[in-house]
């Protein structure tokens, strides 16, 4: 068991952001998956408290390390934004591993988040290895190459997506995932869409979630209405429209600028 402090930290707005899925709420602490491994975590006031990762692991993970108040002053140019700040302050960003992220956002596609949760937890039984911690069971996420069973995949009701899935895992070079970090935006997003399944927005998640590209803007239909109203007058305007006017206007930072906007819009805050 662990303990450490933490100044701007919510650890609540951080999980259910909408950043990772395989998360589980019991009894006060949350159940989190990460690739291999399987943690609890807790935060109580400027305190997290949590068991079955080292306190290393938690300040990568939860981007604690990253000074957010500077971040939070560079993004907020406006009233709206100054909104979501105020009311989700302390959401940072979780840093995944890529190889997991990827697979998670093609199963994001045209789907919610319980749907997400139960195809990734599905895949993971099947594919991955068996992981306790207390009196709860969880799996592994599955290791590249090993999520080769179509009929299983299917199982897992992916739907449409199991192909993508399957073609992703058969040839997929973990080695040229990883080095995307080092590349320029353009061409790691190029990249990731040669991928079956990877368009636009499941490329801006992984570039965002897990390859360290803070500048990434996914749009989802949740961000396409909040920026419409907020930025646009209510106007329809496409999706790259937005996404270049929230990496524009955000700059640097605007993955950071997206999540309190989309907690803002999910949450039907505006």
């Amino acid at each position: 068991m662990g303990k450490i402090k933490v100044h701007n930290f919510n650890l609540e707005h951080t999980l259910e952001s909408g950043q990772i899925f395989r998360i589980n709420k019991d009894n006060g602490w949350y159940y989190v998956n990460a690739q291999n491994k399987f943690f609890r975590i807790k935060q109580a006031s400027n305190e997290v408290e949590f068991n079955g990762v080292d306190e290393e692991f938690i300040i990568y993970f939860f981007s604690l390390n990253e000074n957010l108040p500077k971040i939070l002053k560079e993004i907020n140019r406006d009233k709206y934004i100054g909104k979501a700040i105020t009311r989700y302050r302390g959401l940072r960003l979780i840093k995944q591993e890529p190889w997991e992220c990827l697979i998670s956002f093609i199963c994001s596609s045209a789907s919610n988040i319980p749907r997400i949760k139960s195809k990734l937890n599905t895949l993971s039984k099947s594919f991955g290895k068996k992981l306790l911690l207390d009196n709860h069971q969880s799996y592994a996420f599955p290791l590249p190459g090993k999520i080769n069973d179509y009929k299983k995949i299917r199982d897992a009701k992916t739907g449409f997506r199991a192909r993508y899935i399957l073609e992703t895992n058969n040839n997929i070079d973990i080695t040229h995932l990883n080095s995307l970090r080092n590349k320029s935006y353009k061409y790691a997003k190029d990249e990731l869409k040669k991928a079956k399944g990877v368009g636009d927005k499941v490329a801006d998640c992984i570039l965002l979630f897990s390859l360290g590209f803070n500048q990434a803007f996914p749009v989802d239909t949740w961000i396409k209405k909040v920026i419409q109203l907020l930025y646009f007058n209510n106007n329809v305007v496409s999706n790259d429209r937005i996404r270049e006017f929230g990496m524009d206007y955000f700059n640097r930072y605007a993955g950071y600028a997206q999540q309190y906007l989309y907690l803002l819009s999910r949450n039907r805050l505006l």
